[in-house]
């Protein structure tokens, strides 16, 4: 099959949601204006997994394009017109009214778009800061249902400069920016926008763990990162019989077998990233459970017998615990 030029190449990454840094207000006059919080105002599906009001959300980019998922441009928005000029400091592209050769305003008639310069020292639009510094951040909640990305906005010049500082450490340290797991939040820092100390909510995005956890994240494959559940074994629609359907205690079986399947692959997947060794393994169940165990037992496709459901739980508990204190 061949390509088509400015087709074939073009790859979207499907956008699930937008994830605010604020909600929207009122005035008596019926002008709406932003008010920011100190939380993540998160779509119904990602409050499910992180909770109402989160300050912390686990995030992962899904390409090694930062141009795809980390747009910042100069932008300037209008009531009526939506983004009428978008730079990058050197060269805009802005709505332009034809007869005037302005940036089109609410009454322009007959604008067009046009290649215009960018200067922000002498831009008026910028000076009345009409016109923005805007970082549009694309990642994937690895935690949350759905395939695709969620984006998120920010204006603040500390937050930008705080995501690409993070994002250009990782890419030292790990040689690669791509399903990494991060920690995104929002946390408080005091800022000097017009030289009087002032408190402001920004954007804070690091490792939750170790230089050398990370870099060993950047060792696995990226398509290896993120390991399916096993498939439950739930009888298809078109399959269920009298017996299935009438046998609950059969059922319960099923889903604490699902379970503990489930559960086997998440330790798995634990003793794998951090590099445990067969010692520490031996340790822990040992002075936990009285269980003696190691790396082959972890080799196994299935749980070996001697693990319980509330064994592997506690195990996998203690270790997000140590990983995220380490």
């Amino acid at each position: 099959m061949s390509p088509i030029k400015g087709v074939t190449e073009v790859i979207r990454l499907p956008r699930l949601g937008k994830i605010r840094l604020g909600i929207k207000g009122e005035n008596n006059s019926g002008i709406t204006y932003p008010i920011p919080t100190d939380y993540f105002v998160c779509p119904d599906e990602v409050k499910k997994v992180f909770g109402e009001k989160p300050r912390e959300l686990h995030i992962m980019f899904p390409t090694e394009d930062q141009k795809q998922w980390s747009s910042q441009f100069l932008k300037c928005y209008s009531a009526t017109r939506g983004l009428i000029c978008r730079g990058d400091g050197v060269v805009a592209v802005a709505k332009v009214d034809v007869r005037t050769g302005e940036i089109a305003g609410k009454e322009c008639q007959a604008p067009e778009l046009r290649e215009i310069t960018c200067n922000p020292i002498k831009c008026s639009y910028y000076q009345k800061a009409q016109c923005r510094r805007v970082m549009n951040l694309q990642f994937i909640l690895p935690d949350c249902p759905g395939f695709g990305v969620y984006q998120l906005d920010t204006s603040s010049s500390h937050s930008i400069v705080n995501v690409n500082s993070c994002l250009k450490l990782i890419d030292t340290i790990c040689g690669r920016l791509s399903m990494i797991p991060l920690s995104l939040k929002l946390v408080e820092k005091t800022v000097q926008p017009e030289g009087k100390p002032t408190t402001a909510r920004v954007l804070d995005l690091n490792p939750p763990y170790s230089i050398l956890q990370a870099q060993k994240y950047a060792q696995i494959p990226p398509w290896k990162i993120l390991l399916l559940p096993a498939p439950d074994s739930e009888a298809p629609d078109d399959l269920l019989t009298d017996e299935v359907l009438n046998k609950d205690s059969q059922m319960k079986n099923t889903k604490a077998e699902d379970e503990l399947l489930h559960l086997w692959d998440l330790a798995k997947r634990k003793v794998w990233q951090i590099d445990m060794q067969d010692y520490q393994l031996a340790h822990y169940f040992m002075k936990n459970y009285k269980l003696e165990a190691g790396l082959d037992d972890f080799k196994s496709p299935l749980p070996p017998t001697k693990f319980k459901a509330e064994h592997l739980s506690e195990f996998i508990k203690d270790v997000e615990r140590h990983t995220r204190d380490f």
